[in-house]
């Protein structure tokens, strides 16, 4: 939540605005995690509850209608005669079978489902409930915090398939995704699940640590109709898995994944680099490995410095960190912590984001359909059952890890440019008398540059807001800040993602007068894009 830091503040000053007299009250992970660094970031906010809020804002109700004192209200923080006032911590809140249900019809639940994109695992069935088991974890991973405290709690199984049945029942979900860190840490509870989601009939999708599976229990998910296990892998050197408390190592990385790939189990995971051991040489030993293990589908991404977390900590202990309040305004920005020179860093993150994606297959008979904002529907025979599949609503140059057959659960990866028939490079061409920009630099851009080799000439400019990529290569082109936009007037911006990130971005570029036109990469793939985005 401390990422949507900016979300937050339109929200509360459009509140403000609205009604002066409005009183806001703001809980959840940015409060818990810097409690005053947070109050001071979001300015205006009368009153931040610290920890679980469930029973904080009915007690903190009460105190505003003058039922309480609001100083007995544990786990708040509010301005008293120009202080900082802090309550007694609010006490985690053991029995979570006590609490409700979220309030799905308040919340218009039906038409987030309706309008959830359909590619989240890549199913011809995506309806997706999300459901959380527990609260915390009983582990202590430095790059990690857990604004429900430190001490781990579950819900019982009976709670758990109450909600299940009622999300199946009200809302027709065909899956459930199981939002926890960690699954479930005894075998005892994965017997007790598997029973009862068996009779359900219904997909879903889990969390596990490398270090607790096993063949009797993998079996028994994939038998139960386990969609897809997500591990938390973080690096493939054991120097900073110790450094980072992640108390796991390589070889069973190494077990795990190859377990999960012998039964047939869609099994994905990430890599995190930027850890305060990270050097030249450990994070290039993660590199290697991941490129000689591409049949996985895993992630690769630089670590955030969450506020609240032991790295978080460091940095401002040792003054890299200066100025809390701005670094949360800021979005947490990505921050060297590590062995290397910043140049270094930069190099590695450069690497990292723009790393080619493996991909294990290119699919036969293969068609598409531009849908719009990017994307498009992908028609393909399986490789292995050769059955016809169409996947819904998918990124045209965004490796897709995991696409599942509808019909035999085989998994593959993919980049839909790769095996298809189209004219992206023409349309591109086509806009050659302009000046354009590619914003920001991800992998997408390098899937691109495959498909669309036209990107890479002088009229292109490469952009993005990361300080630490601006001014590195990719290729013979400089990195550029947003700046260049104005300094060159750039008249088109093609976004190189579809996430809430690109609704950031396009709020920047609507700042800059010279931009005539915002495009997704994947708008290349509409068949009638001279038609639709050329009219003068």
């Amino acid at each position: 939540m401390i990422l949507l830091y900016q979300q937050i503040k339109e929200m509360i000053d459009a509140a403000k605005a609205a009604k002066p007299d409005i009183k806001i009250w703001v809980g959840g992970g940015i409060i818990t995690s810097a409690p005053i660094p947070a109050m001071q970031a979001l300015e205006i906010t009368d009153c931040g509850m610290i920890g679980e809020g469930e029973i904080t804002v009915c007690e903190l109700a009460d105190a505003i209608e003058g039922k309480r004192d609001i100083h007995s209200v544990n786990g708040l923080i509010f301005k008293e005669n120009g202080k900082w006032t802090l309550t007694p911590p609010r006490a985690g809140i053991m029995d979570l079978d006590s609490l409700p249900y979220p309030d799905y019809e308040g919340f218009e639940f039906e038409k987030l489902l309706d309008r959830t994109p359909t590619d989240i695992f890549a199913l011809g069935k995506d309806r997706f409930g999300f459901v959380s088991f527990g609260r915390s974890c009983p582990f202590n991973c430095t790059f990690c915090f857990h604004p429900s405290g430190t001490k781990y709690r579950r819900r019982s199984i009976d709670s758990i398939f109450r909600e299940f049945d009622y999300l199946i029942k009200y809302f027709s979900i065909h899956n459930v995704y199981i939002t926890d860190e960690l699954f479930v840490a005894r075998m005892e509870d994965v017997r007790e699940f598997c029973t009862e989601i068996k009779k359900r009939n219904i997909g879903f999708a889990i969390s596990l640590r490398v270090n607790m599976v096993n063949r009797e229990m993998l079996k028994l998910l994939r038998d139960s109709g386990c969609i897809q296990v997500t591990f938390g892998l973080e690096s493939a050197d054991n120097r900073i898995l110790k450094s980072m408390n992640k108390n796991i190592t390589v070889e069973q990385i190494d077990y795990a994944l190859s377990l999960c790939n012998e039964l047939g189990i869609n099994a994905q995971g990430g890599f995190i680099f930027g850890d305060e051991a990270e050097t030249v040489e450990t994070w290039n030993n993660t590199i290697k490995w991941w490129k000689e293990h591409s049949q996985y589908s895993i992630t690769t991404n630089l670590i955030v410095l969450y506020p609240g977390s032991i790295l978080y900590q460091n940095a401002c202990r040792k003054g890299i960190i200066k100025d809390e309040v701005q670094f949360i305004k800021s979005g947490c920005p990505i921050t060297n912590v590590t062995q290397m020179t910043d140049n270094e860093y930069r190099d590695m993150a450069l690497a990292i984001s723009m790393l080619p994606q493996g991909r294990t297959d290119i699919l036969k008979d293969a068609s598409f359909k531009y849908v719009g904002f990017g994307k498009v529907d992908y028609t393909a025979r399986c490789p292995k059952c050769s059955q016809m599949n169409t996947w819904k609503v998918l990124d045209a140059f965004r490796i897709r890890g995991n696409i599942i057959c509808q019909h035999c659960g085989h998994s593959m990866h993919i980049v839909i440019s790769d095996s298809i028939s189209h004219h992206a490079n023409e349309n591109f061409l086509l806009l050659r008398e302009f000046k354009i920009g590619i914003w920001p630099m991800v992998n997408v851009v390098e899937e691109m540059r495959r498909a669309v080799p036209g990107i890479m000439e002088d009229n292109v400019y490469f952009i993005d807001s990361a300080e630490l990529k601006q001014g590195a290569h990719f290729f013979d082109k400089t990195i550029q800040s947003p700046q260049i936009i104005a300094k060159e007037k750039i008249d088109i911006i093609f976004l190189t993602v579809t996430t809430s990130i690109a609704t950031e971005i396009i709020e920047t570029i609507k700042t800059f007068p010279s931009v005539k036109k915002i495009f997704f990469a994947g708008d290349l793939f509409d068949p009638n894009f001279e038609k639709h985005f050329l009219e003068k």
